[in-house]
């Protein structure tokens, strides 16, 4: 993944200006032009991330390791949605528990069917996962033991800051991001012609970016028939 100053100076190289120390003297003190290239460079990735809530580049695979008398859980401070068929309890043999795949329910659901049993103090291996309002989520019945659980979430990272940080979008897309920076420069400059130019191009190198990463793939199916040996 490309780093904060290369993104930086591809922008710069595109505005025919001075680029930065690539080992990042300085960079964190500079004014004027060079300034607003990594202020408009974190806008375009902020407005990519955006544009898709489940880019493929942001899937993370987490684990939550329960608490015995625990039974709500927050998800990672940069969550941006789970992926629920993902939970899974893993097997645990100093804890005698098998490995399953946990069903995610909503929490009304949960209301019907579980809350009363977990209130009138059943405890154990996890069942279900049930989804709640504020960013977290329960367990059922209520755990009795540091069970963990796996499950993949889509991450929503933080701006670029340092000159050395990477960026989450992967480097073949590197264009997209200087055509949206651009986009922000040009209208900085109140030069909307050149920027309505670079937004075609942003929006058609977003469409792109969607078309490679989250079009369906075909399935491939075997077509081969095995005769009885």
């Amino acid at each position: 993944m490309s780093t904060f100053v290369t993104l930086t100076n591809k922008v710069l190289t595109r505005l025919n200006e001075v680029p930065l120390d690539t080992q990042g003297d300085g960079f964190d003190s500079v004014r004027g032009v060079q300034a607003l290239v990594k202020t408009s460079v974190n806008n375009a990735i902020r407005t990519i991330l955006q544009e898709a809530q489940e880019w493929p580049f942001l899937k993370t695979l987490t684990t939550q390791e329960l608490t015995s008398g625990t039974q709500v859980y927050n998800y990672p401070s940069d969550y941006s949605s789970v992926d629920t068929g993902s939970f899974y309890l893993k097997k645990d043999d100093t804890l005698g528990n098998e490995p399953m795949k946990l069903k995610v329910i909503t929490y009304e659901e949960y209301l019907d069917k579980y809350r009363e049993i977990d209130d009138n103090g059943k405890t154990g291996s996890p069942e279900v996962i049930y989804q709640t309002y504020e960013g977290s989520f329960g367990v059922s019945p209520v755990p009795d033991a540091a069970y963990t659980i796996e499950y993949i979430y889509w991450a929503y990272p933080n701006d670029l800051e340092l000159y050395n940080d990477s960026c989450i979008i992967p480097t073949r897309f590197d264009h997209v991001i200087v055509d949206g920076a651009m986009v922000y420069l040009m209208m900085f400059r109140s030069n909307e012609q050149s920027a309505q130019i670079h937004k075609a191009a942003f929006d058609n190198g977003i469409k792109m970016m969607r078309r490679v990463l989250m079009d369906d793939m075909d399935t491939l199916r075997s077509t081969v028939i095995y005769g009885r040996g």
